[in-house]
């Protein structure tokens, strides 16, 4: 198939099956509002009513100083933001999630389209490119949350555009920083990673490093700047934190089941039934660092069961046990921080899009296809890990290398630092993740050895001191390439073995 042929095939392949990722997620847009949700809702709700954000009441402030007990304000400002944009100023479930969705849908899409277009310089034959669009196109998971009232879904598509115009684009980088540092007014933690993005740009690129960087510093103060006078303004401070406390009445409870080695649904089953009055699922003996921590758990849970109540009182012991291990089991802290960066990516999730999709298949053909995703998600980072180990042979292509520093960064940053494990923290690292394993597959650069490269430089010297010694008319009346005027076909293929 000739090139152009297979090209406009793969795109349509493409189109075709992120028209349908987009479907599906519109399919799945309906329901009341439930866990973060309705926080950003109601912001949103009094951002359109009131044309600004609200003030922190007293009681708002005691909580965010930890001087009382409840939720913080500890979410940025950004998404509600762009809730009020879609919402049109009707918040009814039926009509805001179907719009949210949609606006998130498509700009995942993009961002998919967009990392896919710019692949194309690694399509070493037909077939190839037609598989990573199959590849793009298939996989669910930078869709995930596409339903979902929550910010994962625009930071991970500006994050993946924002790497695009950092790594092939350097003029822009002033627009691109700008994208990338509104990350962090939807997620606090992204904070840290547009500096350091930027300035690894700026080494990779290796050309006009201090304008690169001060255009990059310009547009993060920019956004930086804006978030902290909706910090004084919300606050009434004149210094305040730049985000707010995370405080939540399971702040205990949850740093207790941060320092065991368990899945996420292990964790929340836990604590949810646990503060919500229910029975509490059995825990797995890996829970537990000795006899004496169970026993410890289990004289807190039947307190809460007996009072009916989570109390300040049981989450402070749940967060002296989590300090307890810490001080006192120090390797199995460390391990299950380990545990927790693995757990982002190896992990049976599969969207709730897909899952629907695939309910009125026989449940053989149902196993068989998730079967296969999970084949693909390893497939995928397997692929990944060995783009790490060539990534000296994509040294000249910026925006894969910087794709590959926001995964590793991402996922350290999330598990090790952080402590979390929730996969849905690693959603804005997929699109970067795909985009390299897909790079995997053209052939690495062989690299040429150290013999032929001295011999190569030797017949250059020898060939220019030739020319220099040519004299100028000699091209012109002799009919040869003089040193001055190449011939084009020799110029042409040595720009072609290049």
């Amino acid at each position: 198939m000739p090139k152009a042929a297979a090209e406009r095939l793969a795109t349509s392949l493409l189109l075709l099956a992120l028209a349908a990722q987009i479907a599906l997620s519109l399919r799945l847009a309906s329901g009341p509002f439930g866990g973060d949700e309705p926080y950003y809702v109601e912001k949103a709700r009094s951002l359109v009513a009131n044309h600004h954000f609200p003030r922190a009441t007293p009681t708002a402030l005691a909580v965010e100083n930890g001087q009382a007990r409840g939720l913080s304000d500890w979410r940025p400002q950004g998404y509600p933001l762009f809730v009020a944009l879609c919402s049109g100023g009707n918040f009814a479930p039926a009509t805001l999630r179907p719009r949210v969705t949609a606006v998130q849908s498509l700009l995942i899409a993009l961002s998919v389209f967009l990392v896919f277009r710019a692949l194309g310089r690694y399509a070493t034959n037909p077939s190839t490119r037609i598989i990573t669009a199959i590849v793009f196109g298939i996989a669910p998971w930078p869709f995930e949350f596409a339903a979902l009232v929550g910010p994962d879904s625009i930071v991970a598509s500006l994050t993946a555009i924002a790497l695009l115009l950092l790594g092939r684009h350097p003029k822009s980088v002033f627009f691109a920083t700008l994208l990338f540092s509104i990350t962090f007014t939807f997620r606090p933690e992204m904070i840290v990673l547009p500096p350091l993005l930027v300035a690894c740009a700026a080494l990779i690129h290796g050309r006009h490093q201090v304008r690169f960087v001060m255009a990059g510093a310009a547009a993060f103060v920019v956004v930086f700047a804006a978030h902290y006078a909706y910090r004084i303004n919300f606050t009434g401070q004149r210094i305040p934190p730049v985000f707010g406390g995370l405080h939540i009445p399971d702040r205990g409870a949850f740093e207790w089941v941060d320092t065991w080695t368990g899945t996420e649904h292990e964790a929340y089953d836990f604590v949810y039934a646990l503060t919500n009055g229910q029975p509490s699922p059995p825990l797995p003996a890996r829970a537990f660092a000795g006899d004496a921590e169970r026993r410890a758990v289990d004289a807190i849970v039947a307190h809460v069961h007996d009072s009916r109540h989570y109390s300040s009182e049981d989450d402070a012991a749940f967060e002296n046990l989590a300090r307890r291990r810490r001080r006192e089991h120090p390797a199995l802290a460390v391990g299950a921080r380990l545990w927790h960066a693995a757990h982002l990516w190896l992990n049976t999730e599969t969207n709730s899009q897909t899952l629907n999709a695939l309910v009125y298949l026989p449940r053989i053909i149902r196993r068989a296809i998730l079967g296969a995703l999970l084949a693909l998600k390893l497939a995928a980072l397997a692929a990944f890990a060995l783009f790490l180990v060539r990534v000296r042979s994509f040294r000249d292509d910026a925006f894969l290398v910087l794709c590959a520093i926001l995964v590793v960064t991402r996922t350290l940053l999330i598990g090790v630092v952080l402590g979390w494990f929730t996969h849905r923290y690693a959603l804005n690292a997929w699109i970067p993740l795909l985009a390299c394993a897909a790079a995997v597959l053209r052939p690495p650069r062989p690299a040429r050895p150290a013999a032929l490269v001295a011999q190569g430089s030797v017949n250059s010297s020898a060939t220019d001191l030739s020319a220099a010694q040519t004299p100028r008319f000699a091209g012109r009346e002799s009919g040869l390439p003089s040193a001055s005027q190449p011939n084009r076909s020799s110029a042409s293929a040595a720009g072609g073995s290049a």
